[in-house]
């Protein structure tokens, strides 16, 4: 049952933020001709061409990138993020494009931190908007490839096409609205963020494990006593990104309700740690 209203809510707020993501386009960013990285930038830039709504070229090339995701990335992610993208091609498709600022700096910056916004909200529940996301995590999973260095190349690709086709003047706006949607998705969730957490159980065996399939994290194991009972109980400590916050509360919760659970800000980290 538990598991059913998480997976409600998951759906309810990442169907809110596709939303915000199609309207940010369409009354901001696409009606001064104002792209983004990735697969959304592109799907602009052969809109420009070929006079197919953006919504359906975006979901017309994440299709593919789909199956890729389910061998490396699990079901219930391109479950997420397949549910992101339909959403999102769809209220691309019947939000009217119309500009709601002529201001086209105040658009870069509304529309970016909108865009942003949602983006961040999306990963914060477990999907994602599709297309690099999924080529990049893919790549992690099977190479440990830097997710930033490649989606940074496909951003640069996009943005030096939008120079080339629409001039650098609105190129610079474009950058303007990229750097504020990044900052937007960094203020809402970062992946880039270490957390420690120590927990404090009497299902040890069943939870490390649970971990272990939760985000293949390393887990310590120490005895610890308790100074008023005097029980003995098993302290397990791990390391986790941000990113992999949410999942592995819901685990802890779904296998030791009564753990006792301190999450902690990690400055820094040395030694064999997987970044992605």
């Amino acid at each position: 049952m538990f598991h059913l209203f998480r997976l409600i809510f998951q759906i309810i707020v990442i169907g809110l933020c596709a939303i915000l993501f199609g309207f940010s386009f369409n009354t901001f960013l696409i009606p001064h001709k104002l792209t983004s990285g990735g697969v959304t930038g592109i799907a602009f830039l052969i809109h420009h061409f070929i006079n197919i709504n953006t919504g359906l070229i975006i979901l017309a090339i994440n299709v593919p990138l789909f199956f890729i995701g389910i061998k490396y990335l699990g079901k219930k992610f391109v479950f997420l993020t397949g549910y992101a993208v339909l959403v999102l091609s769809l209220s691309m498709r019947f939000i009217p494009i119309r500009a709601i600022s002529p201001d086209i700096l105040l658009s870069s910056i509304i529309g970016g931190a909108l865009y942003g916004i949602a983006v961040g909200l999306i990963i914060r529940q477990g999907g994602s908007t599709g297309g690099t996301d999924i080529i990049s995590l893919s790549l992690a999973k099977m190479k440990n490839i830097q997710v930033g260095f490649l989606n940074t190349c496909m951003n640069l690709f996009v943005v030096g096409s939008s120079g080339l086709i629409f001039g650098w003047n609105i190129t610079l706006y474009t950058i303007i609205a990229i750097y504020v949607a990044g900052r937007a998705v960094d203020m809402v969730y970062t992946t880039q963020n270490k957390l420690t957490i120590t927990i404090i159980t009497d299902k040890y065996h069943e939870l490390t494990e649970a971990l272990f399939q939760c985000h293949a994290r390393g887990v310590t194991v120490t005895d610890v006593e308790g100074a008023y009972t005097h029980k003995s109980k098993k302290m397990l400590t791990t390391v986790i990104t941000k990113f992999e916050l949410n999942e592995t509360k819901h685990t802890i919760k779904n296998v030791d309700p009564q753990a006792f659970v301190n999450i902690m800000q990690t400055m820094e980290v040395m030694g064999r740690f997987r970044k992605n």
